[in-house]
C-alpha cells in the first residue's frame, strides 16, 4: 500500500517544536489527471528502451510502497532545529 499521509516536525527533538500533519491521500487526487497524461508517456519510453512496461510500473509501486515507515531527520550542527519527516 502506499503512504497516506506524513508529518513534519520542526524543532529541537529536546524541546517540544510544531508538528504539521499531511495527508498524502489529497495529494494523490490532485496528481491522479497528471498521471493519467504521464502513463501514455511512460509506456512509449519503456518502449523505445525496451523495458517491460507492466514491470516498471509495478516497480515504481514498489517503491513508494517502501516509502512507508521512513524517517529522516535533519540537523543543522550550529542551530538548534531540526527537521524530521516521518512517512506512515
Amino acid at each position: 500500500m502506499i503512504p497516506v499521509a506524513g508529518a513534519v516536525r520542526v524543532g529541537d527533538y529536546r524541546v517540544h517544536g510544531f508538528r504539521l500533519s499531511i495527508p498524502f491521500f489529497l495529494l494523490w487526487i490532485v496528481l491522479a489527471p497528471l498521471l493519467v497524461l504521464l502513463v501514455p508517456v511512460l509506456f512509449i519510453a519503456c518502449i523505445c528502451v525496451r523495458v517491460e512496461p507492466f514491470r516498471a510500473i509495478g516497480a515504481l509501486f514498489q517503491v513508494l510502497a517502501a516509502l512507508r515507515g521512513t524517517q529522516v531527520q535533519v540537523e543543522v550542527q550550529n542551530e538548534n532545529v531540526s527537521v524530521l519527516v516521518n512517512i506512515f
